[in-house]
């Protein structure tokens, strides 16, 4: 069974058909799939055509099944070497003519086994056991091992074939041909940008294990009956999403503002807001907060729609922030009570995001703001109690996101983000562990320049977004002749912002898989990477005991919550994973240390 034309991969067949397959047939179906290669790759695939060959012979008589070069779907061109199909297992095979692997090497490896696990429908539906070989067919003496930290098998060219009758020992179930494989669905999650230009172009979102586990469907069910109550009764309504980071809620969102009349997608996040607008072309879609209280405030416009939707409700600015005698929630709820007949208002609620000046009022805000309205507040059960004011308090299960989408595969992120920035060392340590069972990436190194090296060689090929990330303080306070990592340069007023084009534009200098400039939390906060590079800086250090604060800033209630959370947000940014840059100076060293002691793997 060689390839046909609408294939996803270069050849496939059973061993076989392999076993008979001369060099130059296969040389040339691998070559017209892809197309543009250069001569290494070739000589990558006549060294793989050669190890199967001879390995293969031993096994001539199994039904197994063989694909080479198969192109994830919506991946950029990211392919696995070989995958082969034994009853029950899929083997993912990267073949490198090397003596010694790198990380970059583990991590390609392992990624590719995490993603079959958690995207592929065959693999789903035929609970298949899913493995990783790393082929070095540069070193010549028989050999196989298991990286027990990784779970990876490490062979040569000579000894893949003892790995292989470990596996037919043990291989059940059901051996998949490589045409049903292949004509299996690969649903990958939807990057943000993504996810809202399927939604604006009635695009299905793609249906993923992970995402199918949550209750999204469920709190868009729950929004829809408050709506229709709030229709029916002609009351007003302050419904409050709470979840982790990541969690879904900007695009419950926009999914909501879409599948609804009458509503409309506030943010204050700025950034959030013209990437999303750049990205998708559209400028009501996701609308500025700033220019909805403007429009009310300066020439007394009442909206047309019944139903805001308050993005990050919990960061709304207090009055001081505001400069008026109101805050925020005060503005909201006045424009809404305003409207005829009822209102709803959704505000989507993160937790440990407040970052900026004014934003530490959070939801006291939002009970003080309808204190003196008829006003039914509907929460998850963990926000009861907290809304005196409130003239009912509905609680709802499904009410709360506690799943991260955004770090999908390593659902234990967000607790291990906390552990590490409330200082909790052992229980950081042993969710370090467990991250790296998730096969989520995670390093921690002093240069630069190898890691630069490494994220180069790690997402050669495809269309993977990378880039450095940074805190906006992270020179503060320090004397020093040493050289942090650059920042974006200040938005100019008539020209494309550079946070925009970090994220968006391929052709620019600021993009950020250049890595020539870091991201700071407020360009980054809502947004996301598959892998982030965290540039940590002197304002937050670890002095062996606990966190210090450098950045004092007087306007602050508490400005050390202020920097612990600049750093959650930046922490969480990688849906794949980040490795963690600490500069090489002495007032960084105890910052470093922590790192190794809970466990964190240097970059090698």
């Amino acid at each position: 069974m060689e390839t046909k034309q609408g294939k996803r991969c270069g050849w496939s067949g059973s061993i076989t058909q392999f076993l008979v397959l001369d060099e130059s047939n296969f040389l040339a179906h691998l070559g017209d799939f892809i197309g543009d290669f250069k001569e290494e790759q070739v000589e990558a695939w006549r060294n793989s055509y050669h190890v199967l060959q001879q390995t293969l012979s031993s096994y001539q008589s199994e039904p197994w099944q063989l694909i080479f070069e198969y192109e994830l779907p919506r991946e950029g061109g990211r392919r696995p070497d070989v995958l082969l199909l034994l009853p029950g297992e899929l083997l993912v095979i990267e073949f490198k003519m090397k003596g010694n692997p790198r990380s970059a090497d583990y991590e390609q490896l392992s990624s590719y086994v995490r993603d079959f696990n958690h995207y592929h429908e065959a693999v789903a539906k035929y609970s298949l056991q899913v493995r990783g070989a790393l082929v070095l067919t540069y070193f010549k003496e028989e050999k196989m091992q298991i990286n027990t930290e990784k779970r990876l098998y490490i062979t040569t060219g000579s000894g893949l074939g003892k790995f292989l009758a470990l596996l037919k020992k043990n291989a059940k179930g059901k051996l998949l041909d490589s045409d049903e494989f292949l004509q299996g669905s690969y649903d990958r999650l939807p990057t943000i940008v993504e996810g809202a230009r399927a939604i604006m172009t009635h695009e299905p979102l793609p249906s993923i294990r992970k995402v199918n586990n949550t209750n999204i469907s469920q709190v868009l069910e729950t929004l829809v009956s408050i709506v229709e109550e709030a229709k029916k009764t002609k009351t007003h309504h302050l419904v409050l999403l709470t979840g982790v980071p990541g969690a879904g809620k900007t695009l419950v969102g926009l999914q909501f503002s879409h599948m609804v009349e009458d509503a409309v997608y506030l943010s204050g996040n700025g950034p959030l807001v013209d990437v999303l607008q750049d990205a998708l072309g559209n400028k009501t879609f996701v609308q500025a907060l700033k220019n909805f209280k403007w429009e009310y405030l300066k020439h007394h416009v009442i909206p047309a729609e019944n139903i805001f939707i308050f993005d990050e409700a919990q960061r709304a600015w207090d009055s001081k922030k505001m400069k008026k005698p109101f805050s925020e929630p005060d503005l909201m709820v006045k424009i809404a009570q305003d409207l005829k007949g009822w209102s709803v208002i959704i505000g989507l609620i993160g937790e440990g995001q407040e970052i900026y000046e004014g934003e530490e009022g959070g939801l006291p805000l939002w009970n003080t703001a309808i204190k003196d309205g008829q006003w039914t507040v509907h929460s998850h059960e963990h926000l009861a109690g907290q809304f005196p004011h409130a003239t009912h308090h509905v609680t709802h299960q499904h009410l709360n996101l506690n799943v991260s989408l955004r770090s999908h595969l390593a659902l234990g992120l967000h607790t291990w983000v906390h552990h590490l920035l409330t200082g909790k060392i052992d229980e950081c340590t042993e969710e370090t562990n467990q991250l790296k069972k998730d096969r989520f990436t995670l390093y921690v190194s002093r240069d630069l320049e190898q890691i630069k090296d490494f994220v180069g060689t790690r997402y050669q090929g495809q269309a993977k977004q990378f880039g450095l990330v940074t805190s906006s303080r992270r020179e503060y306070g320090i004397q020093h002749p040493y050289h942090f990592v650059k920042g974006l340069p200040i938005a100019s007023r008539y020209t494309t912002k550079p946070y925009v084009s970090y994220f968006n534009h391929t052709p620019s200098d600021y993009y950020s898989s250049t890595l020539q400039f870091a991201a700071s939390e407020f360009e980054t906060q809502g947004l996301e990477l598959d892998l982030a590079v965290v540039c940590w800086g002197y304002d937050l250090t670890w002095n062996g005991r606990e966190w210090t604060d450098h950045f004092q800033d007087r306007n602050l209630n508490d400005p050390k919550r202020i920097r612990l959370n600049s750093y959650r947000v930046l922490l969480t940014r990688g849906r794949d994973g980040m490795i963690i840059y600490i500069p090489d100076i002495p007032h960084l060293d105890g910052t470093w240390s922590l790192f190794k002691v809970i466990g964190v793997e240097e970059l090698r």
